[in-house]
């Protein structure tokens, strides 16, 4: 056994030298996914609680319009900027610098609609307007506010929207952790096609040898991406990840899945070129079917149940529940065990799938 470990950490350690010595590999680690992060969470809101910008125009200096702007201005998902000319509004609008605008006609009395302008270039737009709606009807009814006054119009949870660096931290270290995941086959390939794997498996007790450093090489690398997103995240955008050991929970999670995805498609890709082509793409699709491109709660009900075949549903619902919700790491335990169960059953399959065809 001590001579089994040694054999692996010495992997380890050439394999952690020659990633060091890869500037592509530092850069497909570290440096995109980190400005990913920033241009996604700065598109999806960035580091300020009031995500969405609406412009208002007041024709009407009525007491209802002037209840409509105070409203909308108490509301903490909404920055409001005032307007003097319709013109420029809806060209803020057009042009992608406001989620939406409000132009209140004269002699405006709350008995009739106002004309809302949405940006087609913001993604949200479907989230501010039932914000503006639900604020609407408040003044029509005279009523209190509605308890959410922003629903998402897929049926998904009330309150604040899971925007901004805190959602697309965990998104980009999950698809990049996926990502790597069908990338990092190429040293199995290359075992594969020149036959040295053959060799390695005639000693005995070379199998476990030979599956512990195929496998330890894709995970410290992922474990090292993991963290250092984890950290950048933490003191460069202001993301709170929660409770920690929640956290370690769902990242050991992610990592054992990444690791197992590597076993598996080292089994699948036939050439090294299948894996570089084909392997980012396949990452992208499984990350985007489980909300890693954008909430779940924006999408229609089918699709939210067809993305619990991608175990990056699960791993997301996870990390927003400790970022967004406080949960505690009994509480991500259920997500994180379907999280493992998927990479259980993937590195199954691919260690019986692996050593056959490392023998031939």
């Amino acid at each position: 056994m001590p001579r089994s470990l040694n054999v692996i950490l010495g992997a380890a350690a050439a394999s952690g030298a020659g990633a060091a010595r890869d500037r592509r590999r530092l850069v497909a680690l570290f440096l995109l996914p980190a400005t990913i992060m920033a241009v996604v969470g700065f598109a999806m809101g960035g580091y300020v609680s009031a995500s969405f910008v609406v412009g208002i125009l007041d024709q009407a200096h009525t007491s209802e319009s002037h209840a409509l702007v105070a409203a909308l201005e108490s509301n903490e998902q909404f920055r409001v900027r005032d307007y003097t000319n319709a013109e420029r509004l809806r060209s803020a609008v057009f042009r992608g610098r406001m989620n939406a605008g409000i132009l209140i006609p004269p002699a405006w009395h709350g008995a009739r609609n106002v004309p809302v302008y949405f940006s087609s270039a913001s993604s949200t737009s479907a989230i501010v307007r039932a914000g503006i709606d639900a604020e609407l009807s408040r003044l029509s009814r005279g009523g209190k506010s509605l308890d959410a006054p922003i629903r998402y119009p897929a049926g998904g949870q009330a309150g604040p929207p899971r925007i901004g660096f805190a959602y697309t931290a965990p998104a980009n270290l999950i698809l990049f952790v996926m990502i790597n995941g069908f990338v990092l086959t190429l040293p199995i390939l290359q075992l594969r096609e020149s036959g040295i794997s053959r060799r390695l498996l005639a000693a005995p007790r070379r199998t476990w040898e030979l599956l512990g450093m195929l496998a330890v090489a894709p995970a410290q690398q992922m474990i090292a991406e993991a963290v250092f997103m984890i950290l950048a995240a933490r003191l460069f955008f202001g993301v709170r990840w929660g409770d920690t050991s929640g956290l370690l929970l769902i990242t050991a999670a992610v990592i054992c899945l990444g690791v197992a995805i590597v076993l598996f498609m080292g089994t699948v890709f036939r050439t090294r070129q299948q894996a570089t082509a084909l392997g980012p793409w396949i990452g992208v699709a499984i990350g985007m079917l489980g909300g890693c491109m954008w909430p779940l709660e924006v999408v229609p009900p089918f699709m939210k149940t067809l993305a619990h075949l991608s175990p990056a549903s699960w791993a997301m619902d996870a990390y927003l529940g400790l970022i967004f919700d406080q949960a505690t790491a009994f509480e991500v335990v259920p997500d994180a065990a379907i999280v493992f169960a998927f990479a259980v059953i993937v590195a199954m399959f691919g260690i019986v799938r692996l050593r056959p065809q490392l023998s031939r």
